[in-house]
């Protein structure tokens, strides 16, 4: 038996207590700051004390068995394992291919390490992130167990975890019936961009549709080129089931000339897990107005743009480049037309 001083008094006043009082069994001083222990305790409460003086349970008259279990424990301490969850549940039904994943928390109720030596899934669909680890008490592990069926029927198995206590012990895996994928199938709409003549150092975008006419889920896994002025509003993407989703390209020459070459759009279509659509263009140097360079240094600019601010509205010459007599918006229109554009 052992007394717990809920009051928190200090050695003295326990000594004084049990002088008066004439109890022999122990007091634990300060319970009442001991998180282990609850308030409202009463005489029918049992608190198991180890030698080190580690609150390891409290229990009513009604828990005789855990509670002489937690005394074996303490005179002849072991390793306790306790599994959450008991059995792994990943749904009824999954596809083939599909990856589910599930946490298993180990923890250690025990007094002594616990080593888990090794972790076994019976299912070659099935597989764990850890195989070993040890758990000292109090302490917990969680790995993941990760289910990727790979053909159809049904799928057992267990997780088999052998420890250094009670040998193997094994978690069942729920059955899941494993259905085949549903057909999907990549559509293009079009097969080939023509981009025109883009000036160069300037771009140009236009969408290209795809469409998945199967019946499942289609996954675009990457779209590239083999031209380096090309780029896309998106990398990879999800089309459901007679959608369809919309991609922007755009072109932005680096020199002038024709340009020709293709776009590559992979896929987990079976059939066609490779689309190709041709692109077509030209660019084009287009030298500035030279009205526009109104300090002549070759470039329209940023200082140009400056001058152009301060004339506006005015009649200066130099800045009136349709000539109307005034510095208006046609005139604006017409710099900014040739804005970042060589004389040369």
């Amino acid at each position: 038996m052992i007394g717990v001083d809920l009051w928190n008094g200090s050695s003295s006043q326990l000594r004084e207590f049990q002088l008066v009082t004439q109890v022999d069994f122990p007091l634990l001083q300060l319970g009442g700051r001991t998180p282990e222990i609850p308030w409202g305790l009463g005489l029918e409460n049992v608190i198991i004390v180890d030698r080190d003086g580690i609150v390891r349970g409290i229990y009513g008259m009604d828990d005789r068995t855990q509670m002489m279990d937690m005394i074996d424990l303490i005179n002849d301490p072991v390793p306790l394992p306790k599994f959450s969850p008991q059995s792994l549940y990943y749904g009824l039904t999954a596809q083939v291919g599909e990856t589910r994943q599930l946490p298993v928390t180990v923890s250690n109720i025990g007094l002594k390490d616990l080593v888990i030596q090794n972790i076994k899934p019976s299912n070659d669909q099935v597989s764990v992130d850890q195989t070993s680890f040890t758990i000292p008490p109090g302490g917990s592990e969680t790995f993941t167990v990760t289910v990727q069926p790979t053909e159809t029927g049904t799928l057992r198995g267990t997780l088999e975890l052998t420890t250094n206590v009670s040998g193997t012990v094994r978690l069942e895996i729920s059955p899941i019936e494993v259905e085949g994928v549903l057909p999907r199938a990549i559509v293009m709409p079009v097969t080939l961009i023509d981009y025109g003549t883009v000036e160069v150092g300037r771009s140009r975008t236009l969408p290209i549709e795809i469409r998945n006419d199967g019946a499942g889920l289609l996954t675009v896994t990457r779209i590239e080129s083999d031209l380096s002025e090309v780029s896309f509003s998106d990398a990879s993407l999800t089309i459901a089931s007679g959608e369809s989703s919309t991609i922007l390209v755009t072109l932005e020459p680096g020199l002038s000339g024709s340009i020709a070459g293709q776009i590559d759009i992979y896929s987990d279509d079976p059939e066609r897990s490779v689309l190709k659509v041709s692109l077509v263009g030209a660019g084009e140097v287009i030298p500035a107005d030279t009205r526009t360079d109104f300090d002549n240094s070759g470039v329209v600019d940023f200082t140009d743009f400056l001058g152009f601010s301060g004339a506006f509205g005015t009649s200066d010459p130099t800045h009136d480049v349709d000539g109307n007599g005034t510095v208006d918006f046609s005139d604006f229109l017409i710099f900014v037309e040739n804005f970042g554009r060589s004389t040369q």
